[in-house]
């Protein structure tokens, strides 16, 4: 059989007094959380909005493939390149062209690579054949790291 035993009244006093400042303590902590809350959403809130008028965001700039100023070497498959120039571009870059539909049978009769290469202040593109006609596209740029 179980025997109970009492706390004297000091105890009692100890132990209360321990859980009132428990409870405290935790009052405290719940408000400073949900402030934190709080200042995350906001925080949050801010930064979206400020990203969202400075972030860099992908431009797409037109320009034209020419069936003129085309070079060759003894490269397979792709003999004829053209140096595009495009300010700013440098070798760690990644470009990527898109054709617009009106350059597409130009593109498709000379061959054009599907991939380019982008080097200091040029874009190389390559063909099997120099294009009979200018090609009509846009390019975009991706800043690699130096």
């Amino acid at each position: 059989m179980w025997k109970w035993k009492a706390f004297d009244p000091q105890s009692w006093a100890a132990l209360l007094s321990s859980l009132a400042r428990l409870k405290g303590a935790a009052d405290e902590n719940k408000s400073a959380v949900s402030g934190l809350g709080e200042d995350f959403a906001r925080l949050s809130e801010l930064t979206a909005k400020d990203i969202a008028g400075k972030q860099d965001k992908p431009k797409g700039t037109s320009c034209t493939i020419p069936a003129t100023g085309w070079e060759k070497d003894e490269t397979e498959n792709y003999p004829n390149y053209y140096d595009m120039p495009v300010t700013g571009v440098t070798a760690t870059d990644r470009v990527e062209i898109t054709l617009a539909p009106a350059g597409l049978d130009a593109a498709v009769e000379c061959g054009l690579c599907p991939t380019c290469e982008s080097m200091e202040g040029k874009v190389r593109l390559r063909a099997a054949s120099v294009p009979s006609a200018a090609i009509a596209a846009e390019y975009w740029i991706e800043q690699g790291k130096e």
